[in-house]
């Protein structure tokens, strides 16, 4: 069985197309697939199917789209009530945007361990999967329900696809794509910062700062406010002439680069704005290491936001990522010790064993790892962190890197501006949370 939704809802048996006919049961079968084997409750089916004034028989004719449904999928599929609602199972069949989910984690991953053919591979097939504009034969309901986070993930996997075609050298390729992209998204910076990337290499410097000059201008028109920190850290790369691929093709086979972040299963749900800032902030250089906190109570969601962030911003840092859990799963703190035996693992460091080491190792230690950051663009994310005292050795010696922690408290060592407190999602967030769980921190 074959299931398509990535285009206008379709289904197909051993190679023959099914009569999906009406929105209304295209529309039941779609909220089913979203649902990734959940319940989909009848009071939601309701919403999708007639928005907010359901007809008094709702319950009834989602019990006749059902039983049509049945017919004609057949066998293969089992269409159950389960209160209070309903579910599909399809053993063996194959749906389009899980594919495509697959394939853009897989995608990512690639793209932070710095294997670009492979990235640029997976996203490629990953975007194949799309025919169109997904769901264009449902309701209007189920379309703004479903289509913008649809849609947000088909522009992540198309910018990371960029990102690795750009890693190839493959600039003059991207340039018309993106110049196409960038007049249809203008308010996306990274399509922008990418286009100038491209038109940089390609000798196009005056292009490349008249991109920047109109991308200045659209978030104010069209927003209010001025262009992010990503886009100016552009700008300055474009001045001042850091913008080539520096080695690119020889940093494929690069076995000493670290690439210790998590795959970040799900996405981040609500928190467009905390990200943004994130982002914004890692693409900024200073004269001294950037120091971010991600602080809120258990179960928000630092971890996944810190994760998304760090994955975005991985191209900033090409001397590697690091992530570190410094708490054990009881819940009690890691010495500062065992930690930098990690990380000094993780950058090559010779005749670690990975034993746990004694206190008086640990000055040693904090010397081996300054000497193996400095003057290093590295990323570095320490998860869970009870406090400064366990934070202060861990923290790079180089003004280019960066440091992101994750931590239910205020650290004294992170100036305001740089600590974003997550509160809890509101009630429509927290429902899209559990229909697509992200790693909680």
């Amino acid at each position: 069985m074959d299931f398509r939704i990535l285009g206008p809802v379709e289904a197909r048996r051993d190679g023959d197309w099914i009569a999906l006919s009406g929105s209304k049961v295209r529309t039941v079968l779609a909220a089913m697939l979203l649902a990734h084997g959940r319940v989909v409750s009848d009071s939601r089916l309701g919403a999708l199917l007639w928005g907010w004034d359901p007809p008094v028989t709702a319950s009834a004719q989602i019990y006749t789209y059902m039983s049509r449904l049945r017919k004609l999928l057949g066998d293969e599929v089992e269409i159950v009530r389960r209160q209070p609602g309903y579910v599909l199972r399809a053993p063996g069949a194959r749906i389009d945007v899980v594919e495509f989910e697959r394939l853009g984690r897989l995608g990512r991953q690639a793209l932070r361990e710095r294997r670009h053919a492979d990235a640029q591979a997976l996203l490629t097939e990953a975007l194949g999967w799309w025919r169109g504009p997904a769901l264009s034969n449902v309701t209007e309901f189920l379309l703004e329900a479903e289509l913008p986070q649809l849609e947000e993930a088909r522009m992540l996997a198309l910018e990371n696809r960029i990102e690795a075609d750009l890693a190839l050298g493959m600039h003059e390729q991207v340039t018309a794509e993106l110049t196409g992209l960038v007049a249809e998204h203008p308010v996306r910076e990274r399509l922008r910062a990418q286009l100038m990337t491209a038109l940089y290499r390609c000798g196009r410097q005056a292009d490349a700062l008249q991109t920047y000059y109109e991308g200045r201008k659209v978030p104010v028109d069209q927003l209010g406010v001025g262009p992010g920190e990503a886009l100016g850290a552009t700008y300055q790369a474009v001045l001042v002439g850091e913008l080539g691929l520096r080695g690119a093709g020889a940093a494929r086979g690069r076995s000493d680069v670290p690439a210790m972040l998590p795959a970040a299963e799900g996405g981040v749900v609500g928190r467009p704005a905390e990200l943004s800032l994130l982002t914004a902030r890692l693409a900024t250089w200073t004269n001294r290491p950037r120091c971010l906190l991600v602080t809120g109570m258990a179960g928000v969601g630092k971890t996944a936001l810190a994760v998304r962030a760090a994955e975005e911003s991985s191209g900033h840092f090409p001397d590697g990522q690091l992530f570190v859990e410094l708490c054990h799963p009881d819940g009690t703190p890691k010495d500062a010790g065992e930690v930098l035996v990690r990380l000094l693992r993780a950058l090559g460091e010779p005749g670690l064993d990975g034993n746990f080491p004694r206190a008086c190792d640990r000055d040693e230690l904090v010397r081996l790892y300054r000497a193996r950051t400095s003057g290093k663009r590295l990323l570095v994310v320490l998860d869970d962190a009870v406090g400064d005292l366990q934070v202060a050795p861990l923290l790079p010696a180089s003004p280019q890197a960066a440091v992101l922690i994750t931590s239910r408290t205020r650290l004294a060592r992170v100036a305001g501006a740089d600590t974003v407190v997550l509160a809890p999602l509101d009630n429509d967030e927290s429902w899209r949370c559990w229909r697509r769980p992200a790693r909680s921190g």
